[in-house]
Order: C-alpha cells, then structure tokens, then sequence
C-alpha cells in the first residue's frame, strides 16, 4: 500500500492541484471543508501553528485529495451526517481516528475508512501526510445495493481499520487519476462513473463490512432447491417462533440434511441465516422510521426477537451499534 499511496502523490499532485496552502486557521477549516467534508479543526497545544497543504484533484464523481496539516490538530464533524465516505492512505508520522466505538492507530502502511454515519475524532500529528479518497455516500450505498441485488440501498458499515487492499485497487485510483488528466477523457463521465463503482466494488469485497456475508453469498452458485424452499418458507414466517424441525419436515428433509445443505450451499447454518434475516429487517425499520412513530421493543417482537437481551446484542455484533442508537439517528 505504501509504494502506490507514495506514486499517487509524487506523481500527480502537481502544483496546479494545490488548493490551499496556509496558518490561518479559518481558512484551512474553509478550504479543507469544500473539498473534503465539513469539520471543525482544533489545534492541539498553545504553541501549535499550522502549515496546511491541500491538493485536490477531482476525478468525476469522486476526488483524490493530499493533505498535510503541518501541525498538531484535532477534526471533529460540524454535522451530524456526512455525505461521503473518506479513505486515508497515510504517506508518513502517525495519527490516531476514532469513527463509533472504533479507534485506529495511523502510520504509513496503515490506513482507515471513516464512514458518515457516526461522529469522528481525528486526532492528527504535524508531520502526518495522507492520500484521502473521498466517495459519495450515496453511490456506496447503491453500488452495494446493486451487487447484491436489493431493491433498495441501505447504510454500509466499513471497519475503521483499513486491510491491505489488492494491487489492482491501487491500479484503479492512478488509473482514474491519470484519465483526469486527458480532455479526451473528460468527455466521457460515463467513463469514470464505472472506474468509480470498480473502486467501490473491491472495496465492498475487500473490506470487512456489514454486507461482506450477503456479498459473498451472492458470489456463490444459486442455493439448491431444498434450500430455497426453507429460506422462502422462512421468510414467510418470519416473525414467527419457528422451529428448525418444522422447516426441515416442510422441505422433505432431516434437521441434520437441510443444516448440512445450508452449509455446503451459503456457508452458515438455517438458524445464523434466519437471525441475519431479521435483523435486516429490524435495522431497515428503524433506520427508516419516522420519529416517535416505533419502538425497539415492538420492532424487535414483530420480528420474531423474543429474548430481548440477546436481541441487542446480535444487532450491535451485526450493525456496530444499538437498536436504540440507530433510532436516535434517524431523530436526530
């Protein structure tokens, strides 16, 4: 990851992508603001001064940017909600995000994804110089939608902690990069619109989130029949207090039949299948609902969760965060 983070800013953050370049403290918060996201800055000690540098380089929908604070520095949001996923590459000093509950350590080698969902600390070292990506919120969300083949899009929870992302990731954003610079490319948006979803697929497939076992159910052959017939039948009693028994009757097959063919078919079992189910539906209820209008209790029971303590933490290991959070969001 170094070497190709390292290309991408010695090779095309020139000077005429050079945005903004001062101490002022106002300014930079501006600056970094338009191209990036909207924050607060923060310096960290009374002797601390900055020495900003912005590049920024827009490549159709999405932008590559470096960014250097030149001193000790602390981002917090300005809203609850972003509009945009943003992917440090760190180029060199150290740096530490917390994105949730999550907390990462940066370093060269060693990079994060801060999501737009939840509140940020950027707690960032003067030497500290980055590559950011920054994506569209939206165009995650309905990429992820489309390759799994969902209807409707629906929040994507990346890990904070950046994995190794295969060279050909890499090869992507300089591959983007480099067309920005062609007029003859610039005319064609549609162009970039698809290296754009290419760079949001691997990562979707690359990094943990909490699509990664729908996305990779999806990459496998179509489930047997016996096992399409439980997960339909499944679905249609969802709500209700099944026993693995009963589908298994209903499919013409032993418990320990259909648990095996789930196994060889989607890699989990009928009863890990089921609570994902539900959950989904719970998370899809509560993220959409107006304010005041549900209950995590009555989302929960109408859903088949009976055993509520269990409930709330099968969510928080699904989703990263509460029921009761993900209500709060949508009131606030």
């Amino acid at each position: 990851m170094i070497a190709s983070a390292s290309f991408i800013a010695d090779q095309l953050f020139g000077a005429k992508h050079l945005v903004l370049a001062s101490g002022d403290l106002d300014e930079v918060i501006d600056g970094c603001s338009k191209a990036l996201r909207p924050h607060d800055l923060q310096m960290r000690g009374p002797r601390s001064k900055l020495a900003a540098r912005l590049h920024h380089l827009p490549i159709g929908p999405l932008s590559l940017n470096r960014l250097c604070y030149g001193g000790d520095v602390t981002v917090v949001p300005a809203v609850p909600q972003e509009g945009n996923f943003l992917i440090t590459l760190p180029l060199q000093g150290n740096a530490r995000f917390r994105y949730g509950p999550s907390t990462a350590d940066l370093a060269p080698g060693f990079g994060t994804i801060v999501g737009p969902y939840q509140e940020f600390r950027l707690d960032i070292d003067g030497a500290f110089d980055q590559i950011l990506l920054r994506l569209d919120r939206r165009r995650v969300e309905v990429v992820c939608a489309n390759l799994l083949g969902a209807e409707k899009s629906a929040p994507v929870h990346f890990d904070l902690a950046l994995r190794t992302i295969p060279a050909f990731w890499h090869k992507l954003l300089e591959a983007a990069a480099s067309l920005s610079m062609f007029s003859e490319a610039l005319a064609r948006p549609k162009m970039f619109i698809r290296l754009e979803e290419l760079i949001i697929e691997s990562l979707l497939v690359a990094q943990p989130n909490n699509f990664s076992a729908a996305i990779s159910a999806a990459a496998r052959p179509a489930p047997t029949a016996h096992v399409r017939r439980a997960m339909d039948y499944m679905r249609e009693h969802i709500g209700d207090s099944i026993r693995l028994s009963e589908v298994a009757r209903h499919c013409g097959l032993s418990l320990r039949s259909l648990q095996a063919a789930f196994q060889r078919d989607l890699a989990t079992s009928p009863g890990r299948w089921l609570r994902a189910e539900r959950l989904d539906r719970v998370h899809a209820i509560l993220s959409s609902s107006a304010p005041g209008s549900v209950a995590v209790t009555d989302v929960a029971l109408q859903w088949g969760f009976f055993h509520l303590g269990d409930f709330s933490a099968q969510f928080k290991d699904r989703f990263g965060e509460k029921p009761s959070a993900v209500l709060a969001k949508r009131r606030s």
